[in-house]
């Protein structure tokens, strides 16, 4: 779910893109960013009219002047990038696909468990934690689409007693701009959570520590803040208004019509064979690499799914990614005029990148997606319509803090693509 990883991210201007930018830059430097924040194939993503609104399509060239394609040159730098991140980021196994037009290119490296050494598989299942989101954004602009919730309806219409829902809408939620507190970034739900992630919650209990707030962190619309409450308020939304739990709804509307086979919202702790081993580091400092011969990781297999609900509870694979990041931006389960919508950015406040939120989905620059982190996983995919791009990682290792896959994504964006990063 990683929510207060992504706050983590913004709060410090960007660490992430920081670090991956100075990693490489800098000749004297050892090259190790901070980390911050696979058999089905998939067809490349397209380029609607509804993509387009977010910002103008631009000619980007890669590192040595030529327009970015998918030839032995971008292979190799690929393959350099990501051995190199693999190194520096320190995660146990990784892997990653990378298109441009109707060319690929695929690495995975490292190991599904450690003491086995048993190879990393790309194809297993992986928790997707904050990818979640764009699932359940997905299923309640769907039930906009029918005429059953309005985008200017309040919180308080569906789920009354909520800090700020008297005021904020259904569209502040999607966008990150409702101002209710965060839960997950309340102390003692961190202490629990940590302390075992398989813990029983229920919706009840994320209102309630919603509730230890002494107040809204900002009236509706006057920021733009990652929050994880919002997410999971509009899982209860789902729930009040089709009279099913939200897992239900975001299984039957979303995953199922676009055939994603190895997705699921699961109903119990437990993740399905196979997967690799989820880990999680011992880390002084969150920004430090990760070190896994001293201390060694934690192992985190289980996890309730309860607890990061329609905020980061979703289990998938990579190759499922990759047909999920075209969907985020060709839109075939909205109305048009409603993925549109969808694609309106606004910033994050007080980040110094083109970093932001439309409803329901991340962009960095021209870069559509969303990324997510949760005990022993992280996972990032990202679509740019206008150079037919698409870049997925997932990895078996994470806290709730760090989202190395970001910055090795962030670091083939670098490299591909710098404007992007400007």
């Amino acid at each position: 779910m990683a929510g207060w990883s992504r706050r983590r991210f913004l709060a410090l201007g960007g660490t992430a893109v920081a670090a991956a930018l100075a990693g490489c830059a800098d000749d004297d430097d050892d090259g190790a960013p901070t980390t911050s924040a696979a058999t089905r194939s998939t067809t490349a993503p397209t380029t609607t009219s509804a993509a387009t609104t977010t910002t103008a399509a631009t000619t980007t060239t890669g590192p040595a002047g030529a327009l970015a394609v998918m030839d032995d040159a971008t292979r190799a730098t690929l393959d350099e990038l990501f051995d190199a991140q693999f190194a520096a980021t320190g995660v146990t196994g990784m892997a990653g696909v990378v298109r441009i037009g109707n060319g690929v290119w695929t690495r995975s490296t490292g190991v599904a468990d450690l003491a086995s050494g048993e190879v990393f598989r790309p194809g297993d299942f992986m928790r997707i934690a904050s990818i979640t989101k764009t699932f359940t954004a997905t299923a309640v602009l769907q039930l906009v689409d029918a005429g059953r919730i309005r985008l200017d309806d309040t919180l308080e219409t569906h789920v009354p007693g909520v800090v700020n829902g008297t005021v904020a809408t259904i569209r502040d939620l999607l966008a990150m701009q409702s101002g209710i507190p965060d839960y997950t970034a309340n102390q003692r739900f961190i202490d629990q959570f940590t302390a075992d992630p398989t813990l029983p919650w229920t919706d009840a209990d994320t209102l309630a520590v919603i509730a230890e707030s002494p107040g809204p962190d900002f009236a509706p619309g006057e920021r733009c803040a990652y929050c994880d409450s919002n997410y999971a308020l509009l899982g209860m939304v789902l729930q009040a208004v089709t009279g099913e739990p939200a897992g239900t709804t975001i299984t039957s509307s979303v995953i199922e019509p676009l055939g994603l086979t190895a997705t699921l919202y699961p109903t119990d702790a437990a993740i399905p064979t196979p997967h690799p081993t989820g880990y999680v580091p011992d880390l002084a400092d969150p920004g430090q690499p990760f070190d896994n011969a001293a201390p060694p990781p934690r192992v985190v297999n289980d996890v309730n799914p309860a607890v990061a609900s329609t905020a980061g509870a979703i289990i998938s694979t990579l190759a499922d990614l990759q047909t999920w990041g075209a969907e985020l931006v060709n839109g075939t389960l909205l109305r048009a005029g409603t993925q549109a919508q969808r694609l309106q950015f606004r910033r994050f406040d007080g980040v110094p990148l083109d970093v932001g939120y439309g409803l329901g989905v991340l962009n960095v620059k021209e870069f559509i997606g969303h990324d997510g982190a949760i005990f022993g996983f992280s996972s990032v995919v990202l679509t740019r319509p206008q150079t037919q791009t698409q870049l997925a990682f997932v990895a078996n290792e994470s806290t709730n803090s760090t989202t190395p896959t970001m910055t090795v994504a962030l670091e083939v964006i670098r490299a591909l693509y710098p404007d992007q990063l400007t």
